[in-house]
Order: structure tokens, then C-alpha cells, then sequence
């Protein structure tokens, strides 16, 4: 036992060879997603059924709204501070500083351009009241976010772990609490707010031995938009990103009740659930290709979280779109079953987005993020004509399939471009077994007349349990390194 847990701290606690960092981090910020996630879930499903479609419609309007102007604040300088201080340590502080009055400053413009617009782009007047709280949510959240870099660049994502798992706790806490004594979307809201705070502390906290010093020393109005310069690409990506995101919503609700908001949103909700494990994959990946020149070991590190992908998005899609039924009904409700096909449509976009987002942050670790923002734009515009052509006949379920087909043109730009870059191939990825696995998968438990919870692990067991007796390669890799 003791040897045990000796090799678990030298696995998942330290820092050695380059797979098993990429493993290790992941490891680490998947749990943190997954267990965020989770917590975040229990929440959302909880206020989902208590506020119900309409009440929850109108926090969601007023969340996605917020969240579409959170590109301001960070602008890319997060991705940047990483790609920056990996490549010159020594200048850590200088270029922390100058990246964090930067961010302050932004803050103050996103405030003021939410203030502004706030009228303009939302009619509900149960959404507009919830306004002001979010937006202070988004200043501390920001911060957190933007101070979690520091824990990636000194690859100790355990340390991010612990204060993404433990504000996710708080906001879980504080949200059944607020909702239990008064069932209002307001105080959702405050809970989210108080929830930021405390995290933000917390991280302040873990960090004040690297972050604690006199910031205007090394400030620098040239280093500043230095940085900014550097970072503006992908600012304005993330931008493109949030209005793909976030923008269908709006125009939901624009044409339609804050029911199908809300309809939409525990569709939304879900998907966004389970994007924990890519983004935690492509934030492990990202810290090591920075550091990285030689074409050769891009191509390897690049094939192996691809692979890693494929591996835990087909099970995931395949489940999502055969059981989405039971799903809706396990998690929201009969209340929320009409919007079980656009579950089965949305969950399309999975796969490509897992891939996606690993090709975006090699691309920013390249400094060649910049090439892809013009196909960014045509995206946008084919997802907001798409909406606006589709909307306001089929609802969110025009939306739910616009998503997913914008997630794979998105996926094609992306990997077209980083080829020019990397000799690098999809056609040498080895996905046959997965891909057999999931469908063998599909095929006994869509005739399961067992639970969900029992189907799921039954699925999980079947799908493994092929790839071992497959002998697949990356599995294999990945157990002998355990």
C-alpha cells in the first residue's frame, strides 16, 4: 500500500519525462473540471428545476450576456503571460506586471461597454436586474482565472486543482443555500459573485510568494502594449469564440419566450459540462509546445493529445446522442424532455472541439494564431446568418445543429492552418478502434433496459474493455505509465 502511494506522488506530484507531465497536468485539471463541473451541475440542475424554464431563462440571458464581454478583460494576455514567461523565466515579474495592470485597465472598459449595451441587446426585464452582480462576478472570476496562469507555468496544475475544486464547492454551497430560502434568480446571482470572491482569495492566497511585490517597479508602458500587441489576436478570437457561444441564446430569446432559453440552456449547460477533459488536455499540452522548436517533437506531442482526444470524445458523443432522452429526464426533468433532440444534435460538436481546442493553443504557442481569425470571422457570420435564417422557425433546435456544425468547419480552418506549420496529419491518427468500440458500445446499451447510471457504467466497461482486448496502443501507454 505504501509503495502505492508513493508511486501515485511521484506520478501525479511531480514533474519528469514529457508524456507524463502532459498526463500528469491533465490528470490534474480534468479532475479539477470534472469535479468543478460536477458541483457547477448539481447546481445548474438544481435551479433548473426549482426556477424552472422561464426563471432559469432569464438568469441564462443575463449569464451569456455578461460572458460574451469576459474576452475584454483578458484579451489573449493570459495565453500570453504563459507563452512569454516559459520562454524567458528570468523576466517573470516585469512581464507579470505589465500583464496585470493591463488586465485591470481592461476590466474598467468592459464594465463601461456592459453598462452601455446592456438595453440594447436584452428585452427581459428579469434579466436586466441581474446585470450589475454578474458583472462584478466577472471582475473577480477574471482575476482568478487570469493568477491561474501562474500555477500552469510552473506546470503545477495540482495547485490550480485545489482552488478551482474548492470555489466551485463555495459557489455550490452558497447557490442550494440562497436558492432554498428564496428561489429567485437574483439570489443565483449573488451566490456566483460571493463564490468568485472567496476564490479569488484563495488563489491570492496559494500564490503570495510569487506574485506579491510592488507591481509599478516593473511596469512599463512599453512592455504593456507589447504584451497587448502579442495578445490581441487572441483576444479577438476569443471574442469570435464567446459570440458563437453565447450569441444563438440571445437570439433565442430575442425571437422566442425565456422558456426556450431555457430549454436551450440545460442543452448548453451539459455540453459546456463535458468540456472539461479538452480543455484541461490542451492546457496541458500548451506550457510544453511553447517551449518546444524541433518540428519532430510538435508532430509527436501534438499526435498524442490528439489521439488522447479521440479516445474520450467518440464514447462521449455516442452516449450523448443514443441516450439523450434519459438523460434530460435524469437531470432536469420531465419538464425539459422536448429539448432531448437538440441534446442529440449538439452533441455532434463534441469530438470537433475536443481536437480544436488543443489545434488553437499549439497555434497560439506558435505565435500563429493571428492567420486563423479571418476564418473566425466567416464562421461567425455563417453561425449568426444560420440563426437568423433558422431561429426563428425551429427555435434552439436550428441552434443546437448550427453549433455543431460551426464546431467542425471551425475544426477544419484550424487544422488546415497548423499543417502549414507542423508535419502533421489527421489520416495517421489511429481511431478504427475507437470508433469500433463505441458503436459495439452503442449497440448493447441502447437496448439496456437498466437505469441510466447502470447503462452508463455498463458502456464505460464495454468500451475499455474492447480497447484492452484490442490491445490499443495509447491505452496501453498510457496504463504501463500509471
Amino acid at each position: 500500500m505504501r509503495q502505492l502511494i508513493l508511486s501515485f506522488k511521484n506520478y501525479f506530484l511531480k514533474n519528469s519525462s514529457e508524456e507524463q507531465r502532459i498526463v500528469k497536468n491533465s490528470f490534474w485539471l480534468a479532475l479539477a473540471r470534472l469535479g468543478g463541473s460536477l458541483l457547477r451541475a448539481i447546481l445548474i440542475i438544481y435551479a433548473f428545476r426549482v426556477l424552472g424554464p422561464t426563471l432559469q431563462g432569464s438568469f441564462s440571458l443575463a449569464m451569456n450576456f455578461i460572458l460574451i464581454f469576459s474576452f475584454i478583460p483578458d484579451f489573449g494576455l493570459t495565453a500570453i503571460l504563459i507563452r512569454e514567461i516559459s520562454k524567458f523565466y528570468e523576466e517573470r515579474k516585469k512581464i507579470l506586471a505589465n500583464a496585470f495592470l493591463a488586465v485591470l485597465v481592461l476590466l474598467f472598459i468592459s464594465l463601461l461597454a456592459i453598462n452601455f449595451t446592456k438595453d440594447i441587446f436584452i428585452k427581459d426585464k428579469v434579466a436586466l436586474t441581474l446585470i450589475f452582480i454578474l458583472s462584478l462576478f466577472l471582475v473577480f472570476d477574471t482575476l482568478r482565472e487570469f493568477f491561474y496562469s501562474i500555477f500552469r507555468i510552473q506546470e503545477k496544475m495540482e495547485l490550480q486543482a485545489l482552488s478551482h475544486l474548492l470555489t466551485n464547492f463555495l459557489l455550490f454551497l452558497l447557490g442550494i443555500i440562497f436558492l432554498k430560502v428564496n428561489p429567485q434568480p437574483i439570489n443565483l446571482a449573488i451566490a456566483y459573485l460571493l463564490a468568485s470572491l472567496g476564490g479569488f482569495f484563495l488563489t491570492i492566497f496559494l500564490l503570495r510568494k510569487e506574485i506579491f511585490y510592488n507591481y509599478f517597479n516593473f511596469f512599463q508602458t512599453k512592455v504593456a502594449f507589447s504584451l497587448l500587441n502579442k495578445s490581441w489576436p487572441i483576444g479577438l478570437a476569443n471574442f469570435l469564440f464567446l459570440l458563437l457561444t453565447y450569441l444563438d441564446s440571445l437570439i433565442v430569446g430575442w425571437f422566442h419566450s425565456s422558456k426556450d432559453v431555457g430549454l436551450y440552456s440545460s442543452v448548453v449547460k451539459l455540453i459546456e459540462f463535458l468540456y472539461f477533459f479538452p480543455a484541461a488536455l490542451a492546457m496541458s499540452i500548451f506550457p510544453i509546445v511553447s517551449k518546444k522548436e524541433d518540428n519532430e517533437h510538435l508532430k509527436k506531442t501534438i499526435h498524442f493529445g490528439s489521439e488522447l482526444a479521440i479516445l474520450i470524445s467518440l464514447p462521449m458523443f455516442v452516449g450523448l446522442f443514443i441516450l439523450a432522452k434519459d438523460i434530460i429526464i435524469l437531470l432536469y426533468s420531465t419538464k425539459y424532455l422536448e429539448a432531448s433532440p437538440a441534446l442529440s444534435l449538439i452533441s455532434f460538436s463534441l469530438p470537433f472541439n475536443f481536437l480544436l481546442l488543443i489545434y488553437i493553443d499549439v497555434l497560439i504557442a506558435l505565435d500563429k494564431r493571428k492567420e486563423l481569425l479571418i476564418y473566425d470571422f466567416f464562421i461567425v457570420f455563417i453561425n449568426f446568418f444560420l440563426n437568423l435564417l433558422f431561429v426563428p422557425r425551429f427555435s434552439y433546435f436550428a441552434a443546437s445543429a448550427i453549433t455543431s456544425l460551426s464546431a467542425l468547419i471551425s475544426l477544419i480552418f484550424a487544422y488546415l492552418i497548423l499543417k502549414k506549420y507542423v508535419d502533421f496529419s489527421l489520416t495517421s491518427l489511429h481511431f478504427v478502434n475507437y470508433l469500433f468500440s463505441s458503436i459495439l458500445m452503442a449497440g448493447v446499451i441502447y437496448f439496456l433496459s437498466l437505469h441510466l447510471i447502470f447503462k452508463i457504467i455498463i458502456g464505460v466497461l464495454i468500451y475499455f474493455g474492447v480497447l484492452w482486448l484490442l490491445k490499443d496502443k495509447l491505452l496501453l501507454r498510457i496504463l504501463k505509465r500509471q
